[in-house]
Parts: structure tokens; C-alpha cells; sequence
């Protein structure tokens, strides 16, 4: 019983620190101040030693990938990506996967200024009017944090919710503003 107690206790402590993440979300008015607050939040909630954005490298996201270069925060943490590599990787799924075996075609998402050692990663996509643009990632050095077959329901949610702060931002005209 203790133990079944310990797992719902360590699960409500994760339940909250994507509530805290969730919370500055509607206070970002413009797309680099959301994905600053974004990355920095979790990092700093979950002491995740890699996160960064993975962009398609399509003509309508052109001033998001600019507004993501001009920032110091979010420049070294990008990469941008053709279509047909991304989806050949996470396929149309919009739930996050999660990998922690034969992670090389996954290098592939790497931002290219920066070398990560990772060994287990885990790929959320972010959808804006029900595409599929790009993604966030953690990466981490441990294989055990993101397996397979673990539970990616709150994962999901904080990226339903960033991907609906996106879309309100971009729908708002602020998204060439830094």
C-alpha cells in the first residue's frame, strides 16, 4: 500500500509541475516570448538537460524561424527541418513519442550548432489549424527517462496548450514581433 501511495504521490508532484509550465503560457504575447518561457519553465520544473525546437523548414514559417534566430535564448536551441525527414521520424502522430533505443535517425532533430549526448528523447509535436509544424524535444543522458510505453497524457496536454497559445499569437498577427 505504501508503495501504491509513493507512485500517486510522485505522480500528482509531476501533474503540478505541468500546471505550473501551463500557467505562464497565456501571459506570452508573442511567439519567441512563449517558447522562452516555455523552454526555460522546463527546464527548470523538471531538470531536463536538453530542450529545444524542432521547426519545419516550410515558406509560411519563415518569420516564426526568424523570430526563433534572433533570440539569444532560442537561437543555439532550433532546428529547422524538411518536412519529409520530420514526418519519416514521428509520422502524422500528434501524441509524443518517446525513444530511447536506436536513437540515430533521431539525430536528425539535433539543433546542428550544439552536440547533445543524449540517450533517451522525447518528441512532442506541436500542431497550429491542425498541422503539424514542428516539434518540442527533451533529450536526457539517462535511458531510463522517456520509454516507450510510459504514460505521455500530460506531455500531450502542455503541448495541446502551447500549441493553442501558438495558434491565438499567430492568429493575432504577433508573430514576426519579438
Amino acid at each position: 500500500m505504501n508503495e501504491t501511495v509513493d507512485i500517486m504521490k510522485i505522480n500528482e508532484e509531476i501533474a503540478q509541475k505541468f500546471r505550473k509550465i501551463e500557467e505562464v503560457l497565456p501571459s506570452s504575447r508573442t511567439i519567441k516570448d512563449l517558447f522562452e518561457k516555455l523552454l526555460t519553465q522546463i527546464e527548470k520544473e523538471f531538470h531536463i538537460p536538453f530542450v529545444w525546437i524542432s521547426i519545419l523548414n516550410e515558406h509560411n514559417l519563415a518569420d516564426m524561424i526568424k523570430v526563433f534566430k534572433s533570440s539569444k535564448t532560442l537561437k543555439d536551441r532550433i532546428n529547422v527541418i524538411d518536412r519529409a525527414t520530420f514526418l519519416d521520424l514521428v509520422t502524422e502522430s500528434t501524441t509524443p513519442k518517446l525513444v530511447n533505443d536506436n536513437l540515430k535517425p533521431f539525430y536528425k532533430l539535433l539543433p546542428r550548432k550544439k552536440k547533445y549526448f543524449i540517450k533517451s528523447l522525447a518528441i512532442a509535436p506541436i500542431i497550429v489549424n491542425r498541422e503539424i509544424i514542428g516539434s518540442i524535444n527533451y533529450g536526457d543522458f539517462s535511458s531510463l527517462r522517456y520509454q516507450p510505453g510510459m504514460d505521455t497524457s500530460l506531455l500531450e496536454k502542455l503541448v495541446f496548450s502551447v500549441s493553442g497559445r501558438l495558434s491565438s499569437i499567430m492568429d493575432g498577427g504577433n508573430e514576426t514581433r519579438s
